[in-house]
Formats: structure tokens, C-alpha cells, sequence
């Protein structure tokens, strides 16, 4: 039997330590060799470029409008979550649960598929924007659907998700008998909220304000498409990375990253300080039923109107999708419709590649990510290994880190020869693009595996091992069967995240696999705009049928 224990022991060990080499070699180690870029591209270590980037005035802009952009979409998308989270969880009407659905449909579809739908519906040209101008007999369009406004625009529609669902959970696990007690004792409805409401669900709001912080400064689709003289630090380190100018790319970069593990450190001492519980167990919160007829119509109008804002991108990008390019150039509206942009993308090898391409690359990047996160998720939540905070640190870092971050740390990690690539050079390559979906995509699935493995009896694992199962069989036998519905859903968040990203596609992607995100881009520039609208149609799609499936399976992570 102590031999057995050994052996045990033994396996452990040699996955522990595979597991730790593999994510220090791929995460930590891009994020040391970016920061020693940073101090060393002058040729000696210096802190100029540091310099350089708050003094000089084209440096230090792109960095206060990244912060400055940040700041905006926590006002603006704490304020639109919060208050459809209250109308949500506070009326009851017609469709309501159906609406509670549909408004987390932002976050499962990818940024460029939105960014490019407000365009044909908001630009200058777009149907939203000539309908509302003819309408009013406007010679200009009524609005620029550019710069800062633009993005904010964007985000406000992609990100208020954060501060929906967390707010959403908070309202549900609100006392109402606390709040009848105040009103017992006269409280008014302004004190109640001050005194009772926020202070429970301000700690969503601030988990949420530091999600969506992080998102901001980090945003790159919007600003790149619709920026225009709004630079922000995102799109200058592409800029940068374009002109070879490394040594700025990377200052850039660290810029970002400190920015975002400042905020996230002060959100970990926030929630370690701040811990609001009821002291009565009562009766949860409960919606409230519209007895006046006149505010029951004035409620389902405006969910009806909510609905058709959330649906409409969805529907243009399906709509355009069938509209040929050359007969809609020419008109306000599309007039002409039929299949061709779809049978363009699946009877020509150029134009299917970029898609199969994509499906290709999400699939490796799941794949991978099942192969790492669920082997460390058992060390995290199931073992008491010495050196658990540590796996799950490189873990989650991922998560602290924008998009661009990532890719450039990458670039800088694999553009020599390491003990890590197994001493072969990975920049230009097809297979550092996977590895960068991978990298991004990898806390999430953590997280799932997590949550899933928390809720897992560890009389199992303690039968199996007293039977003498090596670690190995008892993941594939008693494990991962139990775990199989948590597995499937972190294997397709991750497949959806990867699928039609683009921030860190546009900084590795190379000829030889160009994805469908930059197949869409190309088809904008190139006015193929219902060719653009088919991939992302076909995305959708794809989209929407994965996250069927996890509704269904019931373990998304909160």
C-alpha cells in the first residue's frame, strides 16, 4: 500500500510540476520578457521609455484617453445594468423572463460582429441614421457615430452585462422582510435604498465597476474601427508593434497591465474589508405585479422597446448577410436578396478558408485549454498542495491582463528560441494565435472548472484513491463523468470567446491562418459589406447554438 501512496505521490507531483512550468513558461514568462523589453530597448536598462510615455504629448494622450475611456463605460454601463437589472427583478409584465435572457445575448456574441453592426446601423450611412434623417428632413446625418461618443456607444451595449448579472444575483438574495421592518418604523423609500438596498449590492458594483474598468482601457475593436482622432493605448500599441518599435509597444503594454493589476488589487482589498450580510433570514425579494392598467402598458412597452434595441444588431447582421454587395451600394436600403454571400463562403477555398480557419483554431484552443484547466482546478479545489495559490495566480493573471497585453507578451516571449517552445521560434507561425486564444480564454474556463469541482462530493475521490486508482484514473473514471456538463460549458465559453476574436487575432495572426475576423475586416475595406455580414451570420449562428447548450447544462459562472 505505501508503495501505491508513492506512486501516487510520485504522478501528483510530475502533473504539478508539468502544470506550473507550463503556465509560468507561457504566461509569466511573455509578461517578464515585455517588461525587460520595456527597461532594455535602448540597449541598457533605463526607465526613459517609462518617461517618455507620461512627458511626450503623442505617448501620454493615448494613455489618459485610455483611462479616461475606462472611466466612462463604468458610468455609463453601471448605470444602464443597474437600472435594467431593478426593472427587470422589480416588475413583473408580459415576456419578462424571456427579456432576462435576451439581455445577456451582448456577451455571448464576438466584439468585431458588434462593432460592424453599429456601423451599418449608426454610421454615416448606416439604416438607423438615413432613416432618422429623411424622417426629419435632415441635409446632415443627426449624429457622429465616431471617436469617444462612438465607442462608448459600443461598450454601453457590450458591456452593461457585467453590472446586469451581478446586480441581478444581488437583488435576488435581498431580505424583503428588512426592508418591511424599515417601512414599519416609517423609512422612507430614499432612506431604505441608502441605508438597506446599496450597501447590499455594492459589492457587485464593485466587482462589476472593476470588470468593466478593465474591459474599457483594454477595448480595441471599437476604438480601431470607429476611433477615428480618439487614440487610445490599444491601438498605439499596434501602431508601434507596426513600426517595430518594440521598446514603446511593451512600455505601452506594462502601462496597461499596471493599470489594470492596480485596480484589481484594490478590489481584492476592497472585498476583504467591505463584507455587507443581512442579520434577518427571511423572505427573499419579489417582484412587484402592475395593478394601474395605464403603468402595466407603459412597463411592457418599454421591455418591448428594450428587446428590439438588444435584437436589432443581431437582425441587420442576419439581414445584410443576404443582401449582394453591388446591388446595396447604390441605394438606402437594400432591395435585393439571396443566398450568394453563403455559397460564396462554402464553394471557394479563399473565402472558406478564413472561416475553417477560425473553427480550426477555437477547437484546438478549447481543446487545450479542457487538457491545463481541468488538471489545475483539481489542484486548486481539491487538494491542499503547498504551492495551490500559485497555480491558480498564473491561472487567473490572464484575466487582470487586456487583450493586446497578452499578444504582445507573447510576441516578445516566442521571438527567439526558448526552453518553453521546445527551443523553436513561435512568432510567425500558425500555432502562436491558438496559443494566444488559449492564454486569453483560460481563466474562464478555470473558473467553470472551479465551480463545478466545488460542488463535487470528495467521498468520491477518497473511494477511488483508497481502491488504489492513480490520480489519472480517477479523473477519467469517477471525475470527469460527473463533471461532464461543467466540462462541456467551459469547452464552449471558450470556443465562443475564441471563435470570432479579433484584438489579439490582429497582433498574431498570420497568412497562412487568417481567421474570419480578419476576413471581415478585408470585406468592409473592400465594400463586400454582405460578405462581411455572412460571416458574421454564420458566427451567430455558432454562437447562439453553444450558448443554447450552456443555458441548458445550467453552470454559468456568476
Amino acid at each position: 500500500m505505501s508503495v501505491i501512496s508513492h506512486t501516487q505521490s510520485f504522478f501528483s507531483r510530475l502533473i504539478f510540476f508539468f502544470l506550473f512550468i507550463l503556465l509560468f513558461g507561457y504566461i509569466l514568462f511573455p509578461a517578464f520578457k515585455t517588461l525587460e523589453v520595456s527597461l532594455t530597448g535602448t540597449g541598457s536598462v533605463s526607465f526613459i521609455n517609462y518617461i517618455r510615455l507620461v512627458s511626450v504629448d503623442t505617448l501620454r494622450t493615448p494613455l489618459i484617453n485610455s483611462l479616461i475611456l475606462g472611466g466612462l463605460t463604468v458610468l455609463v454601463c453601471g448605470i444602464i445594468g443597474t437600472l435594467l437589472a431593478f426593472f427587470i427583478h422589480y416588475f413583473q409584465f408580459p415576456g419578462r423572463q424571456i427579456m432576462d435572457k435576451l439581455l445577456l445575448l451582448p456577451m455571448m456574441l464576438p466584439g468585431i460582429i458588434i462593432v460592424f453592426s453599429f456601423v451599418q446601423l449608426y454610421g454615416e450611412s448606416g439604416l438607423v441614421t438615413k432613416t432618422i434623417q429623411i424622417l426629419l428632413g435632415l441635409e446632415n446625418p443627426p449624429f457622429d457615430f465616431s471617436g469617444l461618443w462612438g465607442i462608448l456607444f459600443v461598450h454601453a451595449y457590450t458591456q452593461y452585462v457585467y453590472f446586469y448579472i451581478s446586480v441581478s444575483i444581488a437583488i435576488r438574495h435581498i431580505d424583503i422582510s428588512v426592508i418591511e421592518s424599515a417601512q414599519t418604523l416609517g423609512a422612507s423609500r430614499l432612506v431604505i435604498f441608502r441605508t438597506i438596498i446599496l450597501p447590499f449590492i455594492m459589492p457587485a458594483l464593485v466587482a462589476s465597476s472593476v470588470m468593466t474598468f478593465m474591459t474599457g482601457i483594454g477595448s480595441f475593436t471599437a476604438p480601431s474601427i470607429i476611433g477615428q482622432g480618439f487614440k487610445v493605448l490599444t491601438t498605439q500599441i499596434l501602431l508601434s508593434k507596426a513600426n517595430n518599435y518594440m521598446d514603446v509597444a511593451a512600455t505601452q503594454v506594462m502601462a496597461l497591465t499596471i493599470a489594470c493589476l492596480f485596480v484589481f488589487a484594490l478590489f481584492r482589498w476592497y472585498e476583504k474589508k467591505a463584507v455587507f450580510e443581512s442579520s434577518v433570514k427571511g423572505v427573499r425579494f419579489q417582484s412587484v405585479q402592475i395593478r394601474n392598467p395605464l403603468a402595466k402598458i407603459l412597463v411592457t412597452v418599454i421591455a418591448y422597446a428594450i428587446i428590439l434595441i438588444i435584437l436589432l444588431p443581431v437582425l441587420a447582421i442576419m439581414l445584410l448577410s443576404f443582401v449582394p454587395s453591388d446591388t446595396w451600394m447604390v441605394n438606402i436600403y437594400p432591395r435585393e436578396f439571396s443566398w450568394q454571400n453563403f455559397i460564396d463562403i462554402f464553394s471557394g477555398s479563399r473565402k472558406f478558408s478564413p472561416f475553417f480557419n477560425s473553427l480550426s483554431m477555437a477547437l484546438i484552443a478549447a481543446f487545450s485549454g479542457m487538457v491545463i484547466a481541468l488538471p489545475a482546478s483539481f489542484f486548486i479545489v481539491k487538494t491542499k498542495v503547498r504551492f495551490k495559490w500559485f497555480l491558480e495566480m498564473m491561472c487567473m493573471l490572464p484575466w487582470a491582463m487586456p487583450a493586446s497585453a497578452i499578444a504582445i507578451n507573447l510576441i516578445n516571449g516566442f521571438n527567439q528560441k526558448t526552453i518553453f517552445s521546445l527551443n523553436h521560434i513561435l512568432v510567425g507561425t500558425s500555432i502562436l494565435l491558438p496559443v494566444g486564444y488559449l492564454v486569453r480564454s483560460l481563466p474562464i474556463m478555470v473558473k467553470t472548472f472551479n465551480l463545478s469541482l466545488g460542488s463535487l462530493n470528495n467521498a468520491y475521490i477518497e473511494a477511488s484513491q483508497s481502491l488504489g486508482a492513480r490520480p489519472l484514473q480517477t479523473l477519467k473514471r469517477v471525475v470527469f463523468p460527473i463533471l461532464s456538463p461543467g466540462l462541456l460549458a467551459g469547452f464552449l465559453l471558450v470556443f465562443i470567446r475564441s471563435i470570432g476574436e479579433y484584438t489579439v487575432t490582429v497582433f498574431l495572426y498570420t497568412v497562412t491562418n487568417k481567421p474570419v475576423s480578419i476576413a471581415m475586416v478585408n470585406a468592409i475595406f473592400e465594400y463586400n459589406i454582405g460578405l462581411a455580414m455572412a460571416y458574421g451570420t454564420l458566427l451567430i449562428i455558432i454562437s447562439a447554438v453553444s450558448s443554447l447548450v450552456i443555458t441548458k447544462l445550467a453552470v454559468l459562472p456568476s
